[in-house]
């Protein structure tokens, strides 16, 4: 009788308070889920109903500031990040820290940040925002960054 397969778990990184998180794009591919309808979804819950996109525009080019670098990026995510940058202070205490954390990755264009980071932003204290996302279970595609 074969016993229970082996798994190594030493090339695993445990994930703390250092990490880095960001929202996987591939999670949403692979989910059931509509990211574009989730989106707008979030977007009305907090207010903003007056989202201006043209379907006809597949990907736009964006330049990090930091680096030079140009990246193509999808447009309706451009247009969403354009928004989720102008969100209200208090937009934490309306969402759930799932939701809240979604939104300060896509206000910051999707550009990974360390728990800290995150928590300063919605206003929780990082051991909270790490045990919610730190764990095995992927919430809206909110994931640690591999190195």
């Amino acid at each position: 009788m074969a016993g229970r397969p082996k798994i190594n778990l030493q090339g695993n990184k445990k994930v703390d308070a250092s990490s880095r998180f960001h929202i996987d794009y591939e999670w949403w591919n692979r989910s059931t889920m509509d990211l574009k309808a989730y989106l707008a979804t979030r977007l009305q819950a907090l207010g903003i109903n007056d989202i201006h996109f043209n379907p006809e525009v597949d990907e736009v080019d964006i330049v990090d500031m930091n680096t030079g670098e140009v990246r193509r990026v999808d447009g309706f995510q451009y247009v969403v990040h354009t928004y989720f940058r102008q969100l209200p202070e208090d937009f934490a205490q309306k969402s759930s820290l799932v939701d809240a954390v979604f939104c300060v990755l896509l206000a910051n264009a999707n550009q990974p940040m360390t728990v800290a980071e995150i928590s300063t932003e919605i206003g929780r204290t990082p051991d909270v925002v790490l045990r919610t996302i730190g764990g095995t279970r992927i919430y809206q595609g909110i994931s640690p960054v591999i190195d």
